[in-house]
């Protein structure tokens, strides 16, 4: 016994230690750093109950795709931090029990007690229509006996005959009253089935952190960590809102957002940076370039195979022509969740911090959000500027008869922009999309607004001064365009005109510019440039003409 006793204790004393030795607690996210592409740095705080026996801290409600490299957790000086281990915990399903499953199953108790008592008469009933039918035999067989008349026969036989006629109906009556307690009894335990089929949806899987530490006292620590994700990243869209009649200019610079990093962030601070952990950040390195024949592939295969054969190891290296690799970067309205109803899309940008380091820019935003790990899109406004724009029309007819409104944005350097998807909104009327490249060392950034259709343009070849003639073994063709521009507004526009004529590339072929109309000409690539200024409803021609002489017995493909 005494024995029993001690191993209890030794049993209690285990299982208490170790529910000491371990101290849980679950993180909360307070701000997600989130990087241009993909990649987001998640920043978490919990508070833990320790003592001089805790040697595990465990912290749930983690994302479940961690960079662990990138794990940086601070405690206080008062705990010591040996190790640390992340794994993803996958919580299993669990089975509710519907609250009426247990009054149900108290009715079938009931009921079934109902059958076994309406069996128990049945049974009686059964008992006594056996035992009457044997007195009747009886009697019947004693007819002959002078001690029983047959008028007292008869009157027994009549009272048997009642009595059997009441058992076999009150069988018949107890046996209804069966039925119809089994088919409650089914019912009841359908629905029980029917309940007991209902189980929780199994909860999110979430990362756990165990942290193994040695504490000198008993206190509440506070605890905080950050972890790099790539499962979350943003990417900009823009919103220019351009008012025509005063020429205003209003840009939007706003987050496509998306995060599945399997935790739902909940009334976190946002900081959306232009940096991107995932490119690598070594410097190139040139090495020395050597020119070899080049050998082709087929020759080079069987000088090898001879190569080996005669036992020679040494190798035949090929030079490969290099190619550049060029990356291309490739909606809700996310609300603010935040109690002070002043807070609207268009005073959002101040509660947003701008603060630039040498490498990078990023936008801090003072307001908690909440953003589900589902793998959408979320639209967050991250400020709103007016810009320093001048507008004017583009066009090229020759390709497009159509003129293109373009803004011309100076100062854009100072506008921290990204590549990014525009969308186009002239007064109030969306018209769009446009593609912002700040990819650029121009000094203007322009950005097509979309095409301005009270902008009239036709491009006619003149044929009184188109000709072809022919002298010798040469041939000159002249051919003459004439360019017609209407403006069709109720204000002045300016138009920046182009066109082109041929580039010769033969010392066979000779083209002349014969007239550019006051055009700004440049001979290295043939175009012509015209500024023109139109007032309402005026309209302006330009021409200009080329000569192309090449020997006559040829044909130039695309004269």
């Amino acid at each position: 016994m005494k024995k029993i006793v001690i191993a209890v204790l030794m049993i209690a004393s285990y299982f208490t230690t170790a529910a000491q030795d371990t101290t849980k607690a679950s993180s909360k996210l307070i701000s997600a750093t989130v990087y241009y592409g993909y990649g987001a740095e998640l920043t978490h705080e919990t508070k833990a109950s320790v003592n001089n026996s805790t040697k595990q801290i465990v912290i749930s409600q983690l994302s479940t795709s961690i960079d662990e490299n990138s794990l940086q957790i601070k405690v206080p000086e008062s705990i010591t931090l040996l190790s640390q281990k992340f794994k993803v915990i996958y919580p299993q399903a669990e089975v509710v029990k519907d609250p009426l499953t247990t009054t149900l199953q108290d009715s079938i108790t009931l009921l079934n007690i109902q059958l076994r008592r309406n069996a128990n008469l049945i049974s009686i009933e059964e008992q006594t229509l056996a035992k009457t039918g044997v007195l009747i035999e009886a009697a019947v067989s004693n007819e002959g006996n002078k001690a029983t008349s047959s008028d007292e026969i008869l009157k027994l036989v009549n009272a048997y005959t009642i009595k059997i006629e009441k058992a076999k109906t009150n069988i018949f009556n107890y046996k209804e009253i069966e039925t119809a307690l089994n088919a409650k009894v089914q019912s009841l335990q359908e629905r029980i089935n029917t309940a007991n089929d209902n189980t929780l949806p199994s909860s999110k899987p979430y990362g756990q952190l165990t942290l193994q530490v040695i504490c000198n006292e008993a206190q509440t620590v506070p605890i905080s960590f950050s972890y790099f994700t790539n499962t979350a990243g943003w990417t900009p869209l823009y919103d220019v809102r351009v008012n025509s009649k005063t020429n205003e200019i209003k840009l939007v610079y706003k987050a496509s957002l998306t995060q599945s990093t399997g935790i739902d962030w909940k009334h976190t601070n946002l900081t959306l940076s232009t940096a991107n952990p995932s490119m690598s950040n070594t410097m190139p390195v040139l090495n020395a370039w050597y020119l070899q024949w080049y050998v082709p592939l087929l020759y080079k295969d069987l000088s090898n195979s001879l190569q080996r054969k005669i036992g020679n190891q040494a190798t035949m290296n090929t030079s490969f022509i290099g190619f550049a690799n060029s990356t291309s970067n490739s909606l809700n309205y996310l609300a603010p969740q935040t109690t002070n109803d002043t807070v609207t899309p268009s005073t959002l940008q101040e509660f947003t911090t701008l603060k630039e380091s040498q490498l990078n820019t990023n936008f801090e935003i003072a307001l908690p959000y909440d953003i589900e790990s589902d793998g959408e899109i979320h639209a967050v406004t991250i400020k709103e500027e007016k810009i320093n724009a001048g507008l004017k029309n583009y066009a090229i007819p020759k390709l497009d008869n159509s003129a293109y409104l373009l803004a011309d944005i100076t100062d854009w350097e100072n506008l921290d922009l990204l590549p990014g998807t525009a969308n186009i909104i002239i007064d109030d009327t969306y018209l769009g999309k446009s593609v912002i490249d700040p990819n650029s060392i121009a000094d203007t950034l322009s950005l097509s607004l979309g095409k301005d259709k009270r902008i009239a343009i036709k491009r006619n070849i003149v044929k009184e001064f188109t000709t072809v003639k022919t002298k010798g073994n040469t041939t000159s063709q002249t051919v003459t365009y004439e360019i017609t521009v209407k403006n069709n507004k109720l204000t002045p526009v300016n138009v920046a005109l182009k066109d082109q004529y041929p580039i010769s590339t033969t010392s066979e072929v000779e083209v002349t510019l014969n007239d550019s109309d006051n055009a700004e000409v440049i001979p290295e690539t043939g175009i012509l440039n015209w500024k023109l200024q139109l007032k309402p409803g005026e309209s302006q021609k330009v021409k200009f003409s080329y000569t192309v002489k090449y020997p006559k017995d040829k044909k130039l493909a695309n004269l």
